[in-house]
């Protein structure tokens, strides 16, 4: 059947939309939400345009943008119990409370942090009801830095080494958290049906919570000009585009940090180096959380080494090398990009090394396109060997310094006229002849790729006769398929090569996984079938299902067989059939709209999905949210923007719910970059 998308009209400035001019103090922001509820903040300086972005985040996403607040200062507890209680000890833990985080800004950038946090202080005193703890305003600049901080932390390998710190298998992977991704290229003039020249931006983040994506435009006559995607509680955007260019984040997947195992007597740990063995102290500080609910705090004590903070896990204590910005704070470098007006500028910020975490695809104006290395590798000693975990904290294994920007994989320009990087390896991100080749080896560096990557790699092939449209590139964007070669196929091979008839009392549903084609499109009634089976697999193995792809871990045949027997019960029980369509088990929504979609975990429309027992549905909670295809061409560009939901994420907004069905008919909005009057 042959594919449609919508492009809808521009929205242009209308009745529709509403215009509010912020008096406080001393500055004087305009607001304006265009038709859609996306907000446009509007000042004489990036200041005050601050002050602006701070007040209409705490009126759409004041809940979210407290919650990073509360980290910053160890107290998401108090308000969301347990699952706050890691973010308030990894506070403490990582150090991230008492680095000191002024002289990563300039004055420039501090003003920034310091009228934002007045205009959320600002709303939430003429809106007190909407406050999670009294005692959390007047809110800070540092609170700000330190949450930004808090989040980078994680990114940087925790959320993947510190639950399985006992698996040896983790030898490469020095992040992955909860299975995001995201997809990012971009297409140079030379490749494009009409010589455009464009940029896709798509970031698989949680939906909701402080992690999701929240959209405005931003405009100053000092030139800050820039609409993207801002997390709950930044000051600055960290992707999207400006007049003159654009970028894109995916994940990075480098061995950020090492692990050492640790000797331990008492509260000494063993220490060596080429000449000499010691025992040195544990430097120790106490942590106090209050969990709601409790009446009493938790007290706990927590440890560091010379090489890092320590834990002890399963009887074994470890220390993990830690990250710390050394230059500029990221989010004076976001500033800085989202004011860069060519490639050089651009450049020049990245070359400072302040993003810890990403890899970055660029597109501008000029037809100029790039994809850069843009996260943190510690120089290693190519001598050594480095596993996780090295078996003992051994001087000779600590780094002292960065990789530098300029030895960090980069393209720029390829002949072919395309990079392209789906959390796959830096080493494979365009055409193979210009694919790079660092001149020192970089132990660390992400090697592997997996199913996304391989898909888009098949795609290219499958478009490279011809010049690319932009139906096209929404095609690929949109493309719901495992790669016919790759990662996907190698590790459930088990799954679908099951013999039927060793396995009589599943006969039906083996056949059936051998009929499906490896599309999830919404139509499809194999699809729930083979997504419910990797529900129960992920349960039986406890790993992830990305995580199981990138390490090449097969499910054993029993698994396989559990799995799917638990799936064809689950299918028959809530729907009588093993052949419901997949867009009636996979559900998206909120507000009483929900819709049906296609799409699945690690394909290019990726759905990062939640088993609802209740309900038996697969309910949608991440993957492709905020999503733009930003256009060049003829002295004019143009924005692609798809959104999840809707432009204000409080429930008596009649901006809540209004993107739901766009959404799940890819209905994109096309807009331009606007000017308007200071004052209405």
């Amino acid at each position: 059947m042959r594919k449609v998308f919508v492009l809808l009209l521009p929205a242009l400035l209308s009745a529709q939309g509403s215009l509010v001019p912020l008096s406080h103090g001393p500055w004087h922001p305009v607001i304006w939400r265009d038709s859609a509820g996306v907000p446009h903040v509007y000042g004489e300086t990036d200041v005050e345009v601050a002050y602006g972005l701070g007040w209409v985040q705490a009126a759409d996403v004041g809940r979210w943008l407290q919650e990073s607040l509360l980290a910053a200062r160890g107290q998401l507890s108090r308000v969301q119990g347990k699952e706050g209680l890691l973010w308030d000890f990894l506070r403490v833990w990582t150090g991230t409370d008492t680095i000191p985080v002024r002289p990563l800004f300039t004055e420039q950038g501090w003003q920034i942090l310091e009228a934002f946090a007045q205009g959320v202080n600002a709303y939430f005193h003429q809106h007190p009801a909407e406050q999670l703890q009294k005692d959390l305003f007047p809110t800070t600049a540092e609170d700000i830095a330190r949450g930004s901080l808090l989040i980078l932390q994680a990114m940087t390998g925790l959320g993947n080494l510190l639950p399985f710190l006992d698996k040896p298998e983790l030898t490469e992977i020095g992040a992955l958290s909860e299975g995001y991704g995201s997809n990012a290229w971009a297409i140079a003039p030379s490749r494009t049906y009409d010589g455009s020249t464009y940029l896709l931006i798509n970031s698989h983040q949680p939906l909701e919570g402080r992690l999701a994506w929240y959209e405005a435009e931003i405009c100053s006559r000092e030139g800050w000009h820039f609409r993207g995607g801002f997390f709950p509680g930044s000051p600055v955007p960290h992707l999207g585009a400006n007049p003159a260019l654009g970028w894109a984040h995916t994940m990075a997947y480098p061995q950020y940090r090492d692990v050492f195992r640790l000797t331990v007597r008492g509260r000494r740990y063993l220490v060596k180096d080429s000449t000499a063995t010691w025992w040195e102290p544990f430097r120790t500080r106490k942590v106090t959380l209050h969990l709601r609910g409790l009446p009493f705090p938790i007290r706990r004590r927590v440890y560091a080494t010379r090489f890092g903070p320590a834990l002890r896990r399963k009887g074994a204590w470890f220390a993990i090398t830690p990250w710390q910005p050394d230059t500029l704070h990221p989010l004076q470098a976001w500033y800085l990009l989202s004011k860069a007006r060519n490639l050089h500028a651009f450049l020049q910020v990245l070359k400072i090394g302040a993003l810890p975490a990403f890899y970055t695809t660029y597109a501008d104006e000029e037809g100029h396109i790039g994809f850069f290395c843009t996260h943190y590798l510690p120089r290693r000693d190519t001598a050594h060997t480095w596993s996780v975990p090295l078996p003992q904290p051994d001087m000779r294994y600590l780094a002292r310094e960065r990789v530098p920007f300029a030895e960090l994989p980069h393209v720029i320009d390829p002949p072919c006229g395309y990079v392209y990087n789906a959390n796959q390896s830096p080493l494979s991100v365009t055409c193979p002849e210009a694919n790079p080749r660092p001149a020192h080896p970089l132990p660390g560096l992400q090697r592997f790729t997996y199913n996304r990557a391989e898909r888009l790699k098949e795609l290219w092939t499958h478009y490279a006769d011809r010049p690319l449209t932009m139906h096209d590139l929404i095609s690929i964007k949109h493309d719901r398929c495992y790669a016919q070669e790759g990662s996907y196929r190698r590790v459930f091979e088990p799954l679908f090569t099951l013999n039927a008839e060793r396995y009589p009392h599943l006969s039906e549903p083996i056949r059936a996984l051998q009929r499906w084609q490896g599309c999830a499109q919404p139509e499809d009634t194999l699809t729930a079938l083979v997504m419910l089976t990797h529900h129960h697999l992920e349960k039986l193995t406890g790993l992830r299902f990305p995580v199981m792809m990138i390490l090449g871990l097969q499910p054993t045949e029993s698994e396989c067989v559990k799995a799917l027997g638990q799936a064809v019960r689950t299918l028959k029980r809530a729907y009588g059939t093993l052949y419901p369509r997949w867009e009636m088990v996979l559900r998206h929504g909120r507000g009483g709209i929900e819709v049906g979609l296609g799409g699945a975990p690690e394909v290019l429309e990726a759905r990062h999905l939640s088993w609802n027992a209740k309900r038996h549905r697969f309910l949608v909670k991440g993957g492709d949210g905020l999503t733009y295809f930003i256009r060049w061409h003829q002295d004019r560009q143009t924005l692609y923007v798809l959104q999840p939901y809707g432009a204000v994420h409080r429930p008596d907004s009649p901006h809540y719910t209004s993107f739901i069905h766009d959404f799940a008919r890819r209905a994109y909005r096309e807009t331009h970059l606007t000017t308007a009057p200071i004052a209405p």
